[in-house]
């Protein structure tokens, strides 16, 4: 029965995938980008939401979070790297004019690299040090500009246990030189939901959790801001716990 399910959910999953990509790439193209629409984003929120219902999976937003996500603004948003699922859930909470960070690798899955080309998405080549700076500083200077919102997981990798990671500085840097605030948000469930032995997550519950915003710093304060942000998500999970 669990194979069968998983079979199903991969099945529509990318049936749909397949004639939504087509749609963003003719939305993005009709409305030149980003830059002068937020349709795309719209669109891509639509996606992640279609593929977490077809998955079974709730999302539920805290009040104060969805109302924020809802405006436009420029500002770097980090979250807890625990699960593929996060994939799912960044994309359904995408705000206006939002910008994902990923890795150089998903360039080239199926789909789903394709989509997140369309969209614009930053990505980093994590074996090239000149190359993944570049990238950082380009889109700093892009998020005041276009008030735009850089969606990043600090950590870099998803964690195998659903534990907090070491926080690699990249998105903090960013924040710093674009002179933008970094906005924390707790993930629950996703671990718990679909751990890395699983093909596609369980049914149940995601919960998007305010952590909190932190002002903008200089250069040489990227590291305590960093700690301090990390410090402020283990809170936040020892108090929400992790599980769905």
């Amino acid at each position: 029965m669990q194979v069968l399910r998983a079979l199903a959910i991969h099945a529509v999953w990318w049936t749909f995938s397949a004639i939504w990509t087509a749609l963003m790439a003719l939305t993005m193209v009709a409305t030149l980008g980003r830059r002068k629409s937020t349709l795309g984003a719209a669109m891509m929120r639509g996606w992640g939401r279609v593929t977490l219902a077809i998955a079974g999976v709730r999302l539920e937003l805290d009040p104060a979070v969805a109302a924020d996500l809802r405006l436009r603004r420029a500002r770097v948003l980090v979250f807890n790297h625990t699960s593929t699922l996060d994939l799912l859930v960044g994309s359904a909470i995408m705000p206006p004019g939002g910008v994902t960070i990923a890795k150089k690798e998903m360039k080239h899955v199926p789909i789903i690299g394709w989509v997140m080309r369309v969209l614009d998405i930053l990505f980093i080549d994590r074996g090239d040090h000149a190359a993944a700076t570049a990238s950082l500083n380009a889109a700093a200077a892009r998020i005041a500009a276009e008030d735009l919102t850089i969606v990043a997981a600090p950590e870099g990798t998803r964690s195998s246990d659903g534990s907090l990671g070491p926080f690699k500085l990249g998105p903090f840097h960013m924040a710093a030189q674009a002179r933008v605030p970094v906005v924390a948000l707790l993930w629950v469930g996703c671990a718990q939901l679909w751990p890395r032995s699983a093909w596609v997550p369980r049914s149940g519950v995601v919960r998007v959790l305010p952590v909190g915003e932190y002002a903008p710093v200089s250069a040489g304060e990227v590291r305590v801001q960093a700690e301090t942000v990390r410090n402020a998500l283990l809170a936040a999970q020892a108090q929400h716990g992790s599980a769905a």
